[in-house]
């Protein structure tokens, strides 16, 4: 059933307010009040800055300048940035496409910081925010949201102001953040960057950015559809996907992307790389390394509640998601069956639907799948037994609320549409039980 949202009399008066000025404004589109669209005129910045990969202590940001040369973050505690600390400088460089990450340490944990790029002896930057996650012993709640498939035709990708007005701590973009192979191929390395910097410019996107951190898996449409890890423009399509976003890269292995995040006592997240290191001939999805890290940490993780980030359904049987490498599928259900392993939830995007699908093979797990964002709609059926819930008529995104500080702590998933109407709603009980 959709559910329109209660809106509060301020609220609505303050809508109304903005209604003089011009024509009535949906809440989902109303303007952040960090970013207010300031624009970058004068700063030295070619697109505004955005934090990822946020743990307790520490935030990776992004910022790309207009040319050559360096730039360092302001950050703080204080809205206005006041007795702000600087980072370190970061080297933009035309190798680079003048992109550069600066990552922020010694932060405290599950507290609001505000930041702003300067790029040399230029205007500072519009202020950002972002919050740190909650230490892995403290019982703190977490809110975030995912979902995928964000095409350039697309644009404006309005569902992103729906989504930063439910205040994610971070949202998480689970792949196909361009579309490399439509709206003109790309082919060379300049024109992979360009599509970035196309999906960059979108201004519901840059509000969404400025008041939450990033999470981002990519997926097939970053190089080509269904593509296969051998092929020859993956590497370059790699290469501006690390460029363009705020991801914490691994120095001794620079093209890793898969990695856990900690919120908390009761969340952690696996964000799997389902793409560079498929084998055919061996039937692996994840090869043999990433397999054995996500094995042992998911078996080893004390989270409540351990989300797994694939950007292609795992309970799907298309030869290009899971149900093409069935070994990888079935060692991952029988580690988690073995020990047993409670509160796994698997969380998707990809085929361009929403819905909520019982595991095959185990009818306890339970898989959220989302979106599009931005994108043609699937034409699935949503007929099969697998299916509990099943819509491919709206853009939608889930919206995830781990409730760590109730005596038994718990998870609300809400599939929500692009106008933030609820059209389904899933909870999993302290034991990781759909309810």
């Amino acid at each position: 059933m959709l559910r329109r949202r209660r809106v509060s009399r301020r609220r609505f008066l303050a809508m109304a307010g903005a209604a003089a000025a011009s024509a009535a404004m949906p809440p989902w589109l109303a303007p952040s009040k960090v970013a207010a669209a300031e624009p970058l005129q004068d700063t030295g910045l070619s697109l505004p800055c955005a934090a990822g990969d946020v743990a307790a202590d520490g935030a990776v940001i992004w910022l790309r300048g207009e040319r050559e040369g360096a730039g360092v973050i302001e950050y703080g505690k204080d809205p206005a940035l006041a007795n702000a600390q600087r980072s370190a400088p970061a080297k933009l460089l035309t190798a680079a496409d003048f992109t550069g990450k600066v990552v922020l340490q010694g932060l405290d944990a599950r507290t609001t910081y505000y930041y702003r790029a300067l790029v040399e002896n230029r205007r500072p930057g519009p202020i950002a925010r972002f919050v740190t996650a909650p230490r892995a012993d403290q019982p703190a709640n977490v809110r975030f949201a995912f979902s995928g498939d964000t095409r350039q035709n697309f644009q404006p990708f309005s569902i992103m102001d729906a989504i930063r007005n439910k205040q994610p701590d971070f949202f998480m973009h689970l792949g196909d953040t361009i579309y490399a192979d439509r709206e003109g191929v790309a082919r060379q390395l300049e024109q992979f960057r360009n599509k970035y910097v196309i999906n960059r410019k979108d201004a519901p996107t840059q509000r969404l950015l400025a008041e939450a951190s990033l999470v981002v898996a990519w997926d097939d449409h970053e190089v080509s559809d269904n593509y296969r890890a051998a092929h020859p423009l993956a590497p370059l399509g790699r290469r501006a996907f690390m460029e363009y976003w705020p991801v914490r890269q691994d120095p001794t292995d620079p093209d890793r992307l898969y990695r856990s995040l900690r919120w908390g006592s009761a969340a952690e997240l696996f964000v799997l790389d389902t793409r560079q290191y498929r084998d055919e001939a061996a039937g692996a999805i994840l090869g043999p390394r990433q397999m054995r890290w996500f094995l042992d940490g998911l078996a080893s993780s004390d989270a409540r509640f351990k989300f797994v980030c694939t950007s292609v359904p795992f309970s799907s049987p298309s030869a290009d998601k899971w149900g093409g490498y069935p070994a990888d599928r079935d060692e991952v259900l029988a580690a988690i069956k073995k020990k047993p392993i409670r509160g796994v939830i698997f969380l998707t995007a990809d085929v361009h639907y929403a819905a909520v699908v019982r595991v095959p093979g185990a009818p306890v797990l339970r898989e959220i799948i989302t979106g599009p964002l931005g994108a043609p709609m699937g034409k699935a059926s949503g007929t099969a037994k697998r299916f509990e819930y099943f819509n491919n008529e709206v853009f939608n995104y889930a919206l995830v609320t781990v409730n760590a500080e109730r005596e038994r702590p718990s998870v609300d998933i809400e599939i929500l549409s692009d106008k933030n109407m609820l059209l389904r709603k899933v909870t999993f009980n302290a034991d990781g039980d759909a309810e």
